[in-house]
């Protein structure tokens, strides 16, 4: 071969590489799994979706590389949402979570928690009905107060995604924390049942960091959600102090259980494994699988006595959805445990007699934690 080819062809061949190598460097394309920097960044932003009145002042460094486009509404029930911008294209739809009103209605949605199923429709108003799919596994419910913060927020959040969308974002993160975590796994659901049924496009990427996040559905619900995240695209990012993520609070009954289940036949199935069942077992297991329905309904009672009234108030024209016999509430999502270390206890001692509530649960101990895990 002449020299002149020779030297075009390794000409060639090293530009293709550098080429190569430039274009891995440069993407910015959202990844899945826990990203520790990410979130980093991410925390001041989800910290001023609040107002500074909310929180007692911004302790969280100010966001950089991100600017804030939109701020939603206030809804019905207190909840509101927000749009930046990062340098890197990125979409982030940061929901507030619960603020202290005067009249109550953010904690009216958390305190509203009842099951609905996981595909419906709910009529909010006289003017609007909110049809919707958060999961499509049969007996899949969720948290019915976040159901309805979903609702309220809803439209202007589709308005934005397709905005955005139309600007060329194909990469979109929902931030959430506290109640806005518990919207945050409702509306990653929405969202994705919108692309799966051809509502939304397909091929834009969707990330979800839930922080200090509640419990929002049941096992069913769980399965599912867990099912259209799959591979790490969709966090709970919990500190194991706070107790937030301990709440909806859980009442397991049978009625939770598969169809098929020892249930189906208690007493054969503890003859089947030789426990021989005693001359009192019908009436002890009367008793025993009573428990959690007595429980549920009494509080039910107290639902729709104290906390019912006020969501009627706030949403003139709202009529109830059937609601579920569970109170089964589980943990969803890609766990990521934050765990306090000794710097951690120097500013929060965890001490009770010296304590206040939301001490563990606020933004700030969450950027302290996940800087220091």
């Amino acid at each position: 071969m002449k020299p002149l080819p020779i030297l075009f062809v390794l000409s060639a061949f090293l530009f293709v590489m550098t080429g190569c190598g430039e274009k891995k460097n440069t993407s910015s394309e959202l990844k899945p799994g826990y990203d520790k920097a990410e979130l980093t960044l991410l925390l001041p932003v989800m910290e001023r979706t609040y107002d500074s009145t909310d929180i007692g002042g911004f302790k969280t460094p100010e966001p950089t590389k991100v600017k804030r486009v939109f701020r939603s509404n206030v809804s019905p029930l207190m909840n509101r949402f927000d749009v930046w911008l990062t340098e890197d294209r990125k979409a982030i739809l940061a929901i507030r979570g619960s603020i202290i009103d005067t009249a109550a209605l953010s904690f009216t949605a958390a305190f509203y928690v009842p099951m609905a199923a996981g595909i419906g429709k709910i009529k909010m108003s006289d003017s609007k009905t909110f049809e919707y799919k958060v999961a499509e596994l049969p007996g899949a419910g969720v948290h019915l107060g976040m159901l309805l913060a979903l609702g309220h927020i809803s439209d202007q959040l589709i308005e934005q995604i397709k905005k955005q969308y139309a600007g060329g974002i194909r990469d979109f993160i929902i931030l959430g924390h506290s109640q806005g975590s518990g919207i945050g796994f409702l509306a990653t659901s929405y969202i994705r049942y919108l692309q799966k049924d051809g509502k939304l496009p397909s091929d834009f990427r969707l990330k979800t960091y839930n922080i200090a996040a509640p419990k929002t559905g049941n096992v069913q619900y769980a399965y599912d959600y867990e099912k259209i995240t799959m591979g790490g695209w969709a966090m709970s990012v919990n500190n194991v102090l706070d107790w937030v993520p301990c709440i909806g609070v859980t009442l397991q009954s049978q009625l939770d259980f598969p169809k098929i289940s020892p249930f189906m036949n208690l007493k054969g199935f503890f003859t089947d494994v030789n426990y021989k069942p005693g001359a009192k077992f019908d009436e002890a297991a009367q008793k025993f699988l009573k428990v959690v329905p007595d429980a549920a309904d009494e509080l039910g009672k107290i639902i729709h006595e104290y906390v019912y009234p006020k969501v009627l108030n706030a949403m003139p024209g709202y009529v109830e959805p059937e609601i579920l016999k569970t109170t089964d509430f589980e943990r969803a999502g890609l766990n990521i445990p934050m765990v306090p270390n000794a710097d951690y206890y120097k500013l929060f001692p965890n001490d009770v007699k010296n304590s206040q509530v939301w001490e563990n649960h606020s933004v700030y101990p969450y950027y302290i934690l996940v800087t220091t895990n």
